[in-house]
């Protein structure tokens, strides 16, 4: 594999749809963890990723045209002179806007009047799970920023860092520091970090994970933002990437007040990282999870009954031995998790079985 095609091949666009890719299969098999059928998952992905993608072109193209430049339709769309050449211009703040219009969407959808009530999901459970997730794949997608050489810091000056992914070339062609290696290890800690709030033993009010995805990787983006000196989007000379970064921490931060503040005027406790072992109605907002109502399709690992198959031997009128098969749940006292309290009635139960075999022998031998 040679220099030309590694720099001809588009890595952005196969990070991106591999970032995609893992984010949809981590979350269908979260949201069952969470009491959510796999199957919302596909189809808040076949909504919100339309919305994502648009949200993300409208971001770049409106603060461009404020920042002075000129955009056509035709461009808009990524053509250029008749002729297809992409959507050069994705702005990933743009795209969480346009995921989180999705989720307004998919709720409405999901809750119409025409579903039961159990099959309906809320506008803070399709968030709480996407965005546990989608961080997942801006810290894959990073990576095509790093393979494109864009989004870079200052010069580096010692050469002894001068070298991919630390480093990249700018258009000047000089060596700086590469801001989407720094942002994708803090999203991968951030991922970490959200995926135990979603599916770790202590649990949280539905919108919980998104509030802390908001305040998390707002503050990482801001710090990032400040620090880079490529194409940053500017309005009235402030960065407003560092302005919606800035936004995203005082919506999270809000998010967990509001529920605290309400817990209380509920005379409840706030449902914030609770075992869930404890978990009952006296927490705020358990009562409308799927924590505490499950999908139809959903049981807890916790909840499923052992079953054991137990043999029955029954003799009909005629005297022919017959087999019959029998299922039984763990209330059951014969279950597997009772046979050591009773062996006694199972042998005793055997040799009842064979008695009457004997007896049939007999009676046929006559």
């Amino acid at each position: 594999m040679n220099s030309a095609f590694l720099s001809a091949f588009n890595w952005y666009g196969l990070l991106m749809a591999t970032g995609i890719v893992l984010g949809v299969i981590g979350a269908y098999f979260a949201a069952k963890h969470r009491g959510l059928e796999g199957d919302v998952i596909i189809d808040m992905i076949i909504i919100c990723l339309p919305c994502a993608i648009l949200g993300a072109r409208i971001y770049h193209v409106v603060f461009d045209v404020l920042a002075g430049n000129e955009w056509t339709f035709a461009e808009f769309c990524g053509f250029t002179d008749g002729e297809f050449k992409g959507l050069a211009g994705l702005a990933i703040y743009g795209a969480i806007i346009g995921a989180i219009g999705g989720g307004v969407i998919f709720h409405f959808w999901k809750t119409r009047k025409k579903l039961p009530e159990n099959k309906r999901v809320t506008f803070w459970q399709i968030v709480d799970v996407g965005f546990a997730l989608i961080i997942l794949g801006q810290a894959i997608g990073r990576w095509g920023n790093i393979a494109n050489s864009e989004g870079y810091g200052d010069i580096i000056t010692n050469p002894a860092w001068q070298w991919k992914p630390f480093g990249m070339i700018g258009r000047d062609g000089e060596w700086h520091y590469s801001i989407p290696l720094y942002e994708s290890i803090w999203d991968i800690v951030g991922f970490g970090i959200l995926l135990y709030l979603y599916l770790g033993r202590f649990k949280s009010f539905d919108g919980f994970v998104f509030a802390c995805y908001g305040i998390y990787y707002g503050i990482g983006r801001a710090w990032i933002e400040a620090i880079r000196v490529d194409d940053v989007l500017m309005l009235g000379g402030a960065r407003i990437s560092v302005v919606v970064s800035i936004l995203f921490i005082i919506m999270g931060v809000a998010i967990i007040v509001t529920h605290i503040i309400r817990a209380k005027k509920n005379n409840k406790k706030p449902f914030i990282l609770i075992d869930q072992s404890k978990l009952n109605n006296d927490y705020f907002g358990y009562e409308t999870s799927k924590l505490a109502h499950p999908m139809p399709d959903i049981v807890f690992f916790k909840d499923r009954k052992k079953v054991k198959t137990k043999e029955e031997v029954i003799v009909d009128e005629s005297g022919v031995a017959i087999k019959v098969e029998t299922e039984q749940s763990s209330d059951d006292p014969d279950t597997i998790g009772d046979s050591k309290t009773k062996p006694a009635k199972t042998k005793d139960r055997k040799s009842e079985i064979v008695g009457a075999e004997e007896d049939y022998e007999d009676k046929w031998d006559d």
